[in-house]
């Protein structure tokens, strides 16, 4: 009889094949439009946009399923650069801070591996304990609700949100809902600025304050993109419905957008560019992840949700 860990395994194991199989496939046309349109800024921008979304795939794909160490070093390592990124950005950052950050993502990720929600839900409220103290023992109470609040903002946004990507994996097919994500937000990001740049320059603005070069166009070719992959990944999620699946993908295309536009509108209220320097020209981990920041908590509880009515 094979226990309930190994079948798990091998039903994981069944989800990576296909998946392996699925993306050689996508990347392969996406290859083959590249070659054709390389002369192009479109073909060339879309070169460093597959070799971005092969990594990342690569990374969160097999990182989950090599097991909890693995991907629990891979989400901690996001988050701290996301932190990091915003301490910096906001000019609130030094070693102490950035040393309590640590701990408290560190304590985040030891709650949900002792399966204490709670601990792991009052964490971030925990962090003002810490935080005001530390500004007060360095002697100076010049801007210090600015700062504290700041910094306790990064650690709740850039660090206590992603690791919600712990909880998903912990949940019954939650390697094929890592999957499933992962594929709605690279096909969203990619399908939304290709659609965007072919058919949209002359059409109307998403939020032309916050991001001038999104277009609705290019938001419906987005939305559209992660419908279908979430529909189409049956067997990733063979616990839901069709229409369970269709209602994870009409939520998950609203939600990726605004992930964007919120880290959008943080650059543009702090007057920079680019997140930071991960990859030169296309910013840092806030630029990268802004989507699997904001998306995965409403994924993660819309999934628990659904599986209250799973036998």
């Amino acid at each position: 009889m094979v226990g309930r860990k190994d079948k798990t395994m091998i039903d994981n194991l069944q989800i990576l094949k296909q998946t392996i199989f699925i993306y050689i496939f996508v990347f392969g046309i996406a290859s083959l439009l590249t070659v054709i349109f390389r002369k192009t800024s479109w073909g060339r921008n879309m070169t460093v946009a597959i070799l971005i979304w092969f990594v990342i795939f690569v990374l969160f794909v097999f990182g989950a399923y090599a097991g909890w160490i693995s991907f629990t070093l891979l989400i901690l390592l996001i988050a701290y650069g996301g932190v990091r990124e915003f301490y910096v950005l906001n000019k609130v950052y030094s070693k102490v801070t950035l040393v309590v950050s640590i701990f408290f993502l560190l304590l985040m990720a030891w709650a949900i591996r002792i399966e204490n929600t709670l601990l792991f839900l009052i964490a971030p409220g925990l962090t003002v304990f810490v935080l005001f103290p530390v500004q007060l023992i360095r002697g100076s109470y010049k801007d210090v609700i600015r700062k504290v609040s700041l910094q306790m903002l990064g650690i709740i946004y850039w660090g206590w949100l992603p690791i919600h990507f712990l909880l998903m994996q912990k949940l019954k097919g939650g390697y094929g809902a890592i999957v499933v994500l992962c594929t709605m937000i690279a096909l969203n990001d990619n399908s939304a600025y290709y659609v965007g740049k072919l058919l949209g320059k002359k059409r109307k603005k998403l939020a032309p304050k916050i991001s001038p070069n999104k277009t609705w166009v290019g938001f419906l070719g987005g939305f559209t993109a992660t419908v279908l992959s979430a529909v189409a990944f049956r067997y990733a999620l063979p616990h839901f419905s069709i229409l369970q699946r269709l209602a994870l993908g009409l939520i998950t295309a609203c939600a990726i957008p605004i992930g964007d536009l919120i880290e959008s509108a943080m650059k543009r209220d702090l007057g920079v560019k680019d997140s930071g320097f991960l990859i030169p020209g296309h910013g840092g981990v806030m630029d990268r992840f802004d989507s699997w920041v904001f998306t995965v908590p409403i994924v993660y509880y819309f999934l628990l949700f659904l599986s209250k009515f799973q036998g």
